[in-house]
């Protein structure tokens, strides 16, 4: 009689053994390798977390070939980095279609130790979003996995029960689980990295800090939030500042969008809004203001 165990065992193995031709190592960082998944051809994508240089990156695909890998760019909001390397003779990853993963699917986090593949066995736990992470970025869901992930494997391939990937797995977005970087998410980044070395994101200029509308103002303005953002900084020089904002504004709504902590401003400012003139309605002096703000670009760090 065929033991079930074994045959799931086994089709597990084989599972591993397929997503793990379309997972590289990479070398990138003192004492642990990573890993990457081949994207499309010769583009491989990984967890920016894990890459510690921007020169002499080397990979190891599945056939044990090693090459050099070209970065491309790097967005830490979404823990996403791109690499180029020449002559990869590997397949690319095989894809999930959009909406076939469910909480409770069995998947498996494929990695790559320099020798063989390696593997977490676990279960998609939960899917949410859209939601802003802590470090900035806008994922077009959340999706939480109850798997351990050893440290070489983040930047590797999430992949459900037939190897199909669905998502890039990190460490790095949660101090409580491991997550899956959605594939619309590693899509639109890895778009945005290959056209720019960088994801563009919106800015105002100016220090915000959450406060508390008094009762009276509320009510006499017909407000629908008790909060908003204080500027507590403006850079005249910033879009903010060239708009007419001061220190001691209040910031309630960024086109039309109630304001209520910081995740709504990065939600309002993403790459898109750049350029566009938006509609900043501030409270100054007890009474409402609207300013027109032309949307800038984050400066890029030194």
């Amino acid at each position: 009689m065929e033991n079930p165990l074994s045959s799931l065992s086994d089709h597990l193995a084989s599972v591993v053994e397929r997503a793990g031709q379309s997972v590289v190592a990479i070398h990138a960082r003192p004492r642990f390798d990573s890993s990457g998944v081949h994207w499309k051809p010769g583009i491989i994508v990984t967890a920016e977390h894990t890459i510690r240089r921007d020169d002499d990156i080397r990979i190891t695909a599945a056939n044990g070939v090693a090459h050099t890998a070209e970065l491309v760019g790097r967005d830490p909001g979404t823990d996403l980095a791109v690499l180029r390397v020449k002559d990869l003779d590997v397949p690319v990853a095989p894809r999930a279609e959009s909406g076939a993963a469910r909480p409770g699917n069995v998947v498996l986090a494929v990695g790559r130790m320099k020798d063989s593949a390696s593997a977490a066995f676990g279960v998609l736990s939960s899917i949410s979003g859209p939601s802003q992470t802590w470090r900035g970025g806008r994922l077009d869901q959340v999706v939480r996995l109850d798997l351990s992930l050893h440290p070489g494997a983040s930047g590797g391939a999430v992949v459900d029960a037939s190897g199909n990937l669905i998502g890039i797995a990190t460490s790095a977005l949660s101090r409580v689980s491991v997550f899956a970087i959605p594939l619309s998410t590693v899509g639109r980044v890895a778009d945005k990295l290959l056209a720019h070395g960088r994801v563009p994101r919106g800015y105002l200029g100016v220090g915000l800090q959450p406060v508390s509308i008094p009762d009276h103002l509320k009510s006499k303005l017909n407000l629908s939030s008790s909060s908003g953002l204080i500027a507590i900084s403006v850079d005249p020089e910033a879009p903010a500042g060239r708009a007419g904002m001061v220190i001691g504004d209040i910031l309630l709504e960024l086109s039309g969008a109630p304001i209520g902590d910081s995740e709504d401003v990065q939600e309002a400012l993403d790459s898109d809004s750049i350029g566009k003139t938006i509609k900043a309605r501030i409270l100054r002096g007890g009474e409402l203001t609207d300013l027109d703000v032309t949307v800038g670009e984050r400066p890029r760090k030194a």
